[in-house]
């Protein structure tokens, strides 16, 4: 459905898949962050799940930036009615979420790129990642702060997102939800 002013009533379907699968990969980070940092496992274990923390974590820089494109390049919904400061603290918090998710996989590279034990990318297991920057302990050790900085963050601002959502659609009851989900039925439905 479009409006007058030739806006879709929702967001597109590539959009809604790239922020629902960019959701799960987040999911999945944090949920290797925890066994890749445990001293007690052994060393090839804590290898596999770097490898695949830094992978999942480099799909999801390639997602955001898929993303971002679709943004510039696709209509977007018109905005909910809402007050200035309403809109205003959507906009920051989408802001800082897209900030974090692409601050994230660029500081963790960075911060593996200048490790100083030299480990490389693999890409799933099926090609090495060339690091951009040469070991540095200075640098690793920024970008570590920035990674966790950014990770912090990222949990911080998606409590807020996740909380308005709720909000949406427990108690204002605007169908916001509806537009970042896939649209069941014929086209005519809203």
């Amino acid at each position: 459905m479009i409006d007058r002013a030739g806006r879709p009533a929702r967001w597109h379907p590539a959009i809604v898949a790239l922020h629902w699968l960019t959701l799960l990969l987040i999911v999945i980070q944090f949920l290797l962050a925890s066994p890749m940092r445990d001293e007690t496992r052994n060393l090839i274990e804590r290898f596999e799940f770097y490898q695949l923390h830094k992978s999942v974590g480099l799909t999801i820089a390639a997602f955001v930036v898929l993303r971002l494109i679709l943004r510039l390049g696709l209509p977007s919904p018109p905005p909910l009615n809402a007050g200035r400061w309403l809109r205003w603290a959507a906009d920051a918090v989408h802001g800082g979420l897209y900030l974090c998710v692409i601050a994230l996989p660029l500081t963790g590279f960075l911060m593996v790129s200048s490790a100083p034990v030299q480990i490389p990318t693999l890409y799933f297991g099926w090609f090495a990642i060339p690091h951009p920057i040469v070991a540095d302990k200075a640098t690793y050790e920024l970008m570590r702060s920035l990674h966790d900085w950014a990770g912090d963050a990222l949990i911080a601002l998606g409590a807020v997102h996740l909380g308005a959502a709720v909000v949406h659609v427990l108690i204002w009851h605007d169908n916001l939800l509806r537009r970042m989900w896939f649209r069941r039925g014929g086209a005519a439905q809203n």
